[in-house]
């Protein structure tokens, strides 16, 4: 396997492996499925992740084996997402076909379809993520090669402690060619029955659409609080056919899970189950794209917003798209170049401006400002510092700072470079309960002029930046 040498650096000895689950105790095991048992434990040197995941081969069980492991290897270093779990490495020591992942914490989606802590708008928040994980896997990614994962359901998505969704186990995948308009493969149908495309599993013929109808599938199951496929002690009839014959009735609302039907908002839940409908059409052009899914999964958000009341909730929804105020704190700085400092803060058309501090290196502001916003996560701050002199404000050094980061952590407490200096700056997103109120158009405009003339730094003939007086 020449090919696999660029995947060398992935490589853990076996004796990292034991110590890390304790010579696959019964008590370091988290899970078990179709590869083999699934262990938890610790390896020192992945930065960011002191706890993995190890999912080690049994061969006596008929699933997966040395293809699918290799195919892992092959596969998930080259597709980097968020909400796609990462590979840290591998082990082939000894007889062993081990992977080791990232630790995610909250097991899989399929544990919580009829959980009643799974409300509503972080249902919505973990299909979208999902959505987008399986978005990025079909469009080719600095290749001309797309994957099809073949095994998508709701026990391959995987939640954080954050309950973001990373889509997992690329055993089944196919790297097949993205050059033609239609994308397709031939091959033994392979999948789980119950999310399985059943024009996939009658002609052979694979497409990126046998994705989109096995999402549509989890689509539904997270919607009625139930796996596809019923045990023997389940006599309700089987989900999808149930799920078709409802919506085309216009009856949907009475198969949604009980704990939830009283928080959707009927916008919500009609634009939630036709794209989930729509991804179960027997006719594959007739299924929509994963970026059509991510579109219209982000517009039922949107619709739920509106209906959200309680604190949770409201909670949830700001972290995505909702509404509020981003608090700003300048504390100190140390270092800095020139004299008379100050600094300017913006975002969007909001621009504001610390007092200057007479000739000192080390300046101390500790001054606070309030930035209201509708959008958060498109939202950029950007902060200049700057000292003043007799040839205007010269700019020091200038910082960009994401807000959607800002509203992940709820509060963040940094020490930015400037320079050969550093400046001390205190985040802290507050949401609002309720939709905030943009500026009237016309104020809006006026005012962006002003502050355009003001905040718009330039370059001098010397190189050197400047803003504006």
């Amino acid at each position: 396997m020449a090919h696999l040498r660029k995947f060398e650096h992935l490589k853990i000895q076996i004796d990292a492996i034991i110590s890390a689950t304790n010579n696959f105790a019964d008590e370091s095991c988290i899970g078990s499925g179709g590869f083999g048992r699934v262990y938890k434990g610790t390896i020192a040197g992945f930065d960011g992740h002191p706890m993995v995941a190890l999912k080690r081969l049994d061969r006596r069980l008929a699933g997966q084996g040395d293809i699918e492991f290799w195919k892992e290897i092959m596969m998930l270093p080259l597709y980097k997402h968020d909400n796609i779990v990462s590979l840290l490495g591998f082990c082939d020591d000894c007889g062993e076909k081990i992977l080791v992942y990232e630790y995610v914490p909250n097991k899989s989606l399929d544990y919580y379809l009829a959980s009643d802590n799974l409300r509503w708008i972080r249902r919505l928040k973990i299909c979208i993520g999902a959505a987008r994980g399986l978005a990025y896997l079909h469009s080719p990614v600095g290749t001309q090669e797309r994957v099809l994962h073949r095994d998508i359901k709701s026990s391959n998505i995987l939640l954080d402690q954050k309950w973001n969704a990373k889509i997992s186990d690329f055993g089944l995948a196919k790297f097949v060619s993205a050059n033609h308009k239609y994308t397709f493969y031939y091959s033994n149908a392979v999948g789980t029955l119950g999310y399985l495309d059943p024009l996939y599993a009658e002609t052979g013929l694979l497409t990126k659409e046998s994705d989109v109808y096995s999402f549509g599938v989890v689509l539904f199951e997270v919607l009625c609080g139930r796996l596809c496929f019923a045990s023997e002690k389940d006599r309700r009839p089987p989900l999808i056919g149930l799920a078709r014959e409802s919506y085309e009735q216009n009856t949907i609302n009475e198969i949604v899970y009980g704990n939830i039907k009283q928080e959707i908002h009927p916008e919500s839940l009609q634009v939630y189950a036709k794209i989930a409908y729509q991804c179960l059409k027997r006719n594959r052009e007739e299924r929509p794209s994963m970026r059509v899914v991510v579109e219209e999964l982000e517009t039922a958000l949107s619709y739920q917003y509106v209906r959200a009341t309680r604190p949770e909730d409201i909670e949830e929804y700001a972290s995505s798209e909702g509404g509020g105020w981003l608090v700003v704190t300048i504390h100190e700085a140390n270092n800095l170049e020139g004299k008379h400092p100050f600094v300017i803060l913006r975002v969007g058309d909001d621009i504001k401006r610390t007092t200057t501090i007479k000739n000192n290196r080390n300046p101390v502001w500790k001054e606070t400002f309030r930035f209201t916003l509708e959008k958060p996560t498109k939202a950029i701050l950007h902060l200049f510092v700057c000292s003043a002199n007799w040839n205007g404000k010269l700019v020091l050094g200038d910082v960009e700072i994401s807000v959607a980061d800002v509203v992940k952590e709820k509060q963040m407490n940094n020490r930015y470079n400037i320079g050969n200096g550093r400046i001390h700056v205190e985040l802290q997103w507050e949401s609002s309960a309720l939709p905030l109120k943009a500026k009237p158009k016309l104020l809006q405009f006026m005012s962006s002029v002003a502050r355009f003339m003001v905040a718009v730094p330039h370059i001098d003939k010397s190189g050197k930046i400047y803003i504006r007086a």
